[in-house]
């Protein structure tokens, strides 16, 4: 193997460029300690939607956030950018060739075949989408989706994940709700995570605030329905029972919110759904939450205890993985997948890599 780029031992190798990274980035070089960020480029909110619930950020987008957060570090002479993927990795012991001199050290090898060093490494990798098997559901995802979470799912329970929008189908009612208020009616999946009758009744209840009319749709899952029925009375909705076939964009008139929508009876985007039966309903925006995972091979490549969620395990609040030496941190590593959230693990994460790197494990000068 070809030795590791400028046969330079890094302080810190982190895998992923998003708001995780880039934070645990900014943190380190305040330590006086260099970098290497390895970016792919391609995030799981390839949509690019807009900013919330950041301070500052509001209407912006991720990648705007990124790029400026790029240009501040490369200013600082610390970190270093590689747009490149990692594909193996793996903790350098005193009989390797390398550990000889470097035990306890990383070893990272990206897409090109360059290695790299360094003794300290975050996975920052972000997490997938789990896609129901619903003809319409992928297609339409996510046109104008911002990838967060929702705080009643974590009070109700343990199965974490993303919250996503399809076209008009929305994730989180932070994220997107104001601006869909007023619509003439809209609903919630109850299906795959959320084929749970707690967890369907408070998504609903989220969407419920901004629309008159609101229906939980159990697509074809009877005791799911009945249970949910014995729950809804009172609450000023319904459930419905048909199988769905598939999901499509189509026009509709909105509400008499023209304050909001424009001109009195505009139409607008709505999503239809087509059922078994023949049947079809036509809403105004749908809200529900796939599953995720971390497909990162490193995670395996470096035996990383995972919770039953399917992120990676991580001891807080400096966010430690069950093997010394290596952190994690964003959506890879915790249920709360929302900006803030990733920035403000990346930045403890840092403060954790960096108390362990004292000077006189480093050898850096002191500039």
């Amino acid at each position: 193997m070809a030795a590791a780029a400028d046969e330079l031992v890094h302080d810190v190798l982190i895998v992923g460029g998003g708001h995780a990274g880039l934070s645990a980035a900014l943190t380190l070089y305040r330590a006086q300690l260099k970098t290497i960020v390895f970016d792919t480029g391609r995030p799981r909110n390839r949509w690019n939607t807009p900013v919330r619930l950041t301070p500052t950020w509001e209407s912006t987008t991720p990648q705007e956030q990124i790029e400026i957060s790029r240009k501040e570090l490369a200013k600082t002479d610390f970190v270093r950018f590689v747009d490149a993927a990692i594909v193996t990795v793996s903790k350098l012991e005193a009989g390797d060739d390398d550990g000889k001199r470097n035990s306890g050290c990383f070893r990272a090898v990206d897409e090109t075949g360059q290695p790299w060093l360094g003794r300290k490494l975050l996975l920052a990798v972000g997490s997938s989408n789990v896609f129901p098997s619903m003809d319409g559901y992928e297609s339409n995802f996510a046109k104008h989706m911002y990838v967060t979470w929702m705080s009643a799912v974590a009070l109700l329970s343990m199965i974490f994940g993303h919250f996503i929008y399809f076209k008009y189908s929305y994730p989180c009612m932070f994220q997107f709700g104001f601006e869909q208020r007023g619509v003439s009616s809209a609903g919630v999946l109850a299906i795959q995570g959320l084929a749970v009758a707690q967890m369907a009744l408070a998504l609903a209840d989220d969407g419920h605030k901004f629309t008159d009319r609101f229906t939980i749709y159990t697509d074809g899952n009877p005791p799911l329905a009945s249970e949910l029925e014995s729950q809804v009375s009172g609450r000023g909705m319904r459930v419905d029972d048909r199988k769905i076939k598939q999901l499509r964009a189509s026009k509709m008139g909105m509400s008499d919110r023209s304050d909001i929508h424009g001109d009195d009876g505009a139409e607008t985007e709505g999503i239809l759904l087509d059922f078994a039966d023949g049947t079809s309903q036509l809403e105004g925006f749908l809200v529900h939450r796939p599953l995720t995972r971390c497909e990162s091979p490193l995670v395996s490549q470096l035996g990383l205890a995972i919770t039953p969620a399917g992120d990676i395990q991580t001891s807080m609040p400096f966010c430690q993985t069950s093997v010394p030496g290596v952190f994690a941190a964003g959506d890879c590593a915790s249920m709360m997948k929302i900006i803030p959230h990733a920035i403000a693990m990346g930045a403890y994460a840092g403060c954790g890599i960096a108390r362990e790197l004292p000077r006189r494990v480093t050898g850096n000068a002191c500039k």
